[in-house]
């Protein structure tokens, strides 16, 4: 007979569980640390990081409920390290994600204020077929923008027919509500129909300068402006960088994964292989654009449509030593993007040092894919 000091453990289905659990976990904490490096890794080259820096909320998510699964269930501290350890690698990703500043936004600007905003207004067009549908939604998109008192606004996606013949002329109605300083980049040219499409900068204040800069690996361009306010000259950027390019029918089919449908394997292919290419040409763009940025001469705003999370590699190229408008004072995720996914905030407002935010507010509306967001800034001496 065995001595009751001797007994040996048997097979422990508790156990055995728990390790399969810590090994799900190590896999998963190393998956997140890698999408922790992502700002050192241009997505022209290592193109995979670009999806995890969509996975990144989630994955942070689910490491930090390890985290506390581990806590309350009382086990080994080295269980409880693997998560810890890769939240606090993770820091600077994860401040990134939201804002907790205490946002009371107030419609009346402050005497000696700055009003910027930018928006991907989706060419005017909203969400409803037929050309009277289109131009009702246009009319809301400068109501939107008028009462916005805003001293420059910066849109992408902003189309605009050349003939009077063919269709109204967004110019004058821009000048009609204050903005008679402009400045267009015409990326894209329909000759058939007299229409060019990009980006575009608005002011109330004189334009005294402006340059497109034009990609190398695509059509768009960043586009800049130099506006003289008061005694001072500000720089503004703005920019629209690769999209999905997602079809009708693939943004159909992203609904259909969600709701967890199985895809067919050709649009399948078909989404991976249009995701690798808009990572992998954001990057060229990025690397071609953050340059021109850094050597402007006077400070600078950037306001664009990034089509890329706080997390990725694009962000913290073009973001570099400014002030992210939100962060600072804006609360929650700041969600900008109203497809796909629910967490996705694409639209961004820069500023440079020089420049205290005194307040942000992302508009709530239905008239575009993406959300207006407006910032106030003074200008410190």
């Amino acid at each position: 007979m065995a001595k009751p000091g001797n007994t040996k453990k048997g097979f422990s289905f508790r156990n055995l569980s728990r390790r399969f659990l810590a090994m799900i976990n190590l896999g998963l904490a190393l998956i997140f640390v890698l999408a922790c490096f992502q700002h050192w890794l241009s997505p022209e080259t290592f193109w995979f990081i670009g999806y995890l820096s969509i996975a990144f909320p989630y994955l942070f998510v689910v490491v930090t409920l390890f985290l506390f699964f581990w806590i309350f269930a009382k086990q080994h501290k080295l269980y409880i390290l693997i998560s810890l350890v890769a939240l606090a690698i993770g820091y600077k990703q994860i401040g990134v994600l939201f804002s907790l500043q205490q946002n009371n936004y107030v419609q009346k600007k402050e005497p000696g204020n700055i009003r910027v905003m930018t928006w991907n207004i989706m060419s005017f067009n909203g969400f409803k077929a037929g050309v009277k549908e289109r131009e009702k939604n246009a009319d809301r998109i400068f109501d939107i923008i008028k009462d916005s008192d805003a001293d420059v606004v910066c849109l992408q996606e902003y189309g605009q027919f050349e003939s009077p013949k063919l269709g109204r002329s967004y110019l004058k109605q821009m000048a009609k509500i204050g903005y008679k300083e402009h400045v267009l980049s015409r990326d894209y040219n329909r000759v058939t129909y007299s229409y060019s499409s990009g980006v575009a900068i608005f002011s109330k204040h004189p334009i005294i300068a402006k340059e497109r800069i034009p990609y190398r690996s695509s059509a768009e361009s960043l586009l800049l402006a130099d506006v003289k306010i008061g005694n001072d000259t500000i720089r503004f950027f703005t920019t629209h960088l690769q999209s999905y390019k997602f079809s009708a029918v693939e943004l159909e089919q992203i609904e259909k994964i969600k709701d967890t449908e199985k895809p067919g394997l050709n649009q399948s292919k078909s989404l991976i292989s249009k995701m690798q290419r808009a990572f992998r040409n954001r990057g060229a763009q990025v690397d071609q654009a953050a340059p021109v940025i850094e050597k402007s001469q006077y400070p600078q705003v950037v306001c664009l449509d990034m089509n890329d999370v706080p997390t990725s590699y694009a962000y913290w190229k073009i973001r570099g030593d400014r002030t992210d408008a939100f962060l600072a004072k804006g609360f929650g995720m700041g969600i900008t993007y109203q497809s796909i996914l629910p967490t996705l905030r694409l639209d961004y407002i820069f500023s440079h040092p020089a420049f205290e935010v005194t307040q942000v507010k992302i508009l709530n509306q239905q008239y575009s894919d993406h959300l207006p967001v407006m910032a106030d800034f003074r200008l410190e001496k």
